[in-house]
């Protein structure tokens, strides 16, 4: 799958950015050139030319930014110590220190997400997450809750959620990287009480 084929976005005329949207995209194309190029597996090591995340910063943002400006912030990443850059012959490599963060993790499964959601037929099957964190734990399932709405799960109950399409690598991954979310099960159901609300949440025939 070419980069191009990724994202889809909606288009703007404008280059500005919001405090931190420049950043938010940067992070989501590093993570998103690591997964597709991975294949989901975490490589740290995995190097991403520096051409091919501004190539996916614009198809994420369908904004053509200064590859100046793309630096400056990778370079202040590489100072919070989240990546590492490297030269070789000609080319700008960018690593992720260590292994994926949960903010990068967010801002990279989010449009794989949506992807899913533009790209696939719906089979009539739910994909649901369920979780018991520990109430001393109470934190850690809060943020997790957040997490899962943020990168476009339904909250169907309080520690049940839910997407209409295949996501179990995701939610692997989910569970390796965020804290409180080894206490979570991956269910596939047929049918669902209150299907209609959920379908329209999704915006589901």
């Amino acid at each position: 799958m070419s980069n191009k084929k990724v994202l889809s976005q909606t288009a703007s005329k404008s280059d500005s950015f919001k405090h931190g949207e420049l950043r938010q995209a940067v992070l989501s194309s590093v993570g998103l050139a690591i997964l597709l190029g991975g294949t989901f597996l975490v490589t740290p090591n995995f190097p991403i030319i520096f051409s091919s995340v501004v190539g996916l910063i614009q198809e994420l943002t369908k904004k053509k930014i200064p590859q100046s400006k793309i630096k400056r912030v990778l370079k202040n990443l590489e100072k919070k110590e989240i990546i590492y850059l490297q030269e070789k012959d000609g080319e700008v490599y960018v690593n992720l220190k260590g292994t994926f963060t949960p903010i990068i993790l967010k801002y990279s499964l989010q449009p794989l997400l949506e992807l899913k959601k533009k790209k696939k037929k719906w089979d009539g099957k739910w994909f649901l997450v369920f979780f018991d964190v520990p109430e001393t734990q109470r934190n850690k399932r809060d943020y997790l809750r957040n997490f899962l709405r943020d990168i476009g799960f339904y909250p169907y109950q309080q520690s049940v959620y839910i997407f209409p399409y295949e996501c179990e690598k995701e939610i692997a991954l989910i569970k390796k990287i965020v804290e409180g979310a080894k206490y979570t099960s991956y269910i596939i159901a047929e049918k669902i009480e209150n299907e209609k609300t959920v379908k329209t949440y999704f915006g589901l025939s």
